[in-house]
């Protein structure tokens, strides 16, 4: 499949066409639906929702032949035809349902669509009995293909409306419901399955069995849709005036073509008789909103109890709150500004105690080598003194009491080594301090005299 094919879809235009305005007419489109289709592209729920988004303004286009009185294909360029005509700005959305030739029923995505009947007469009158292709934007397309139920699709993730192109009948369309309905048709087959629903129900009751009925989301809208367009017959000329697009449990949206606007028309439902009764009537608006303003409603309408009543309130609160927090935040900054400037004055004088710190100690170890230098020189100076010491005692005492002295000369301070030593002094040589005369002792020799004086002294020894 190549990319010009994964561009272009088939659809229908249907509905009785009318006159929006002296050169425009009213119609409706059947565009397309989610799921797989015979293009062999997927369209999943999230991009049916951004494809939908981009329909208003989408132009509806065609090629006519008119030689053959009929519309040919896409072409080869999408700049080939003419414009007929354009989806509006507000293009009354609604997935509908339609059963289609295969007897397979589907929902299709469906919007209003104006054609320029007052320029192109001929052509775009034909334009409501043709099946349509929807166009996509190439440079748009984002997507990755997938195996899904076995089969492979082109899977799209992104895309944008490039047109609605008309398609002869000799093309067969890409959806099946591509066929044309005329808008009373469509009208009368609504009545008649309601006509049929009722009459089912009738005789049922008068067969005497209790049957019950639980109205489906379809048949509360056609009953509602009834009501609302009281006229939509052969005898009222089949007026309508209303168009039902959502229902729900309370209230089902409608747009009122009078008034070119949407309301909220609430409704009671009756299980004993599975009828509908229309209740007041209120004025809905449908809000142009991107994916970020959605969720934030979205928030607005879970926070209010799924309602929108009072948000104005609310905000209001939200306002003074946030009033409120604006001014606690100026305090907190406030405080953070005068935390942080005494925060950097404590940082100022930490440096300046941490540099002095430094420094006192730089000193303490300039002062403890010095001190060390100054105990070594003491401890050598005193190790000297008491080497004198042992030396001066040395003669007296000999080697051997000197060295014991020696061994433990730590233990002694100079006083205390010398008054030691002096002590063993005196033990061993008591006669060193006596106070006596001494008389040399001369002993007699045994030699032969000599004469005169140095005979009388060589008798003696000292």
């Amino acid at each position: 499949m190549n990319k010009e094919q994964m561009t272009s879809f088939s659809l229908s235009v249907y509905g009785n066409i009318t006159a929006y305005n002296e050169v425009l007419s009213q119609a409706r489109c059947r565009i397309f639906y989610k799921g797989a289709n015979r293009n062999g592209t997927f369209i999943t729920d999230e991009f049916a929702e951004k494809l939908i988004a981009t329909l208003p303004y989408t132009p509806v286009k065609g090629i006519y032949d008119s030689m053959e009185d009929d519309f040919t294909d896409h072409g080869k360029q999408r700049y080939e035809g003419r414009i007929y005509g354009i989806v509006p700005e507000n293009p009354n959305f609604a997935w509908e349902t339609h059963l289609d030739e295969d007897g397979v029923e589907r929902m299709y995505a469906c919007a209003d669509v104006y054609l320029f009947t007052g320029i192109y007469k001929q052509e775009a009158l034909q334009i409501v009995d043709k099946a349509q292709s929807m166009e996509l934007y190439a440079d748009s397309i984002d997507g990755e293909w997938q195996f899904i139920n076995g089969k492979r699709y082109f899977v799209f993730k992104e895309g944008r409306f490039l047109g609605l192109q008309a398609l002869g009948d000799d093309y067969e369309p890409c959806f099946e419901g591509a066929a044309f309905y005329t808008f009373c048709e469509s009208i009368k087959n609504t009545i008649e399955e309601f006509e049929q629903f009722k009459l089912a129900s009738n005789e049922s009751q008068l067969g005497g069995e209790q049957m019950e009925f639980k109205l489906s989301d379809n048949q509360k809208l056609n009953m509602i849709w009834t009501l609302l367009n009281p006229n939509c017959n052969e005898e009222g000329g089949w007026e309508m005036e209303y168009s039902v697009c959502e229902v729900y449990d309370e209230y089902a949206l409608a747009f009122n073509y009078a008034k070119n606007g949407y309301e909220r028309v609430y409704y009671t439902k009756d299980d004993e008789t599975d009828s509908v009764a229309l209740d007041r009537k209120e004025t809905a608006y449908i809000i142009d909103v991107n994916e970020e303003e959605k969720r934030a409603l979205d928030m607005l309408h879970s926070i209010r109890n799924n309602s929108y009543e009072h948000v104005d309130e609310y905000v209001i609160g939200l306002e003074d709150k946030i009033t409120e927090s604006d001014s606690k935040i100026e305090e907190c900054n406030t405080t953070i500004a005068t935390l942080k400037k005494e925060n950097e004055e404590a940082a100022e004088l930490y440096n300046t105690i941490k540099t002095e710190n430094e420094n006192s100690l730089a000193k303490i170890d300039e002062l403890t080598q010095e001190n060390e230098q100054l105990s070594s020189y003491k401890a050598a100076a005193e190790l000297a003194k008491k080497e004198a010491i042992l030396t001066k005692y040395s003669v007296q005492l000999g080697n051997e009491v000197i060295d014991t002295f020696r061994e433990g000369l730590d233990n002694y301070t100079e006083e205390s080594l010398e008054k030691e030593l002096a002590f063993v002094l005196v033990q061993s040589k008591p006669a060193i301090f006596t106070t006596e005369e001494k008389v040399p002792n001369f002993v007699p020799k045994d030699d032969a005299h000599e004469g005169g004086i140095v005979e009388i002294l060589s008798r003696y020894k000292k």
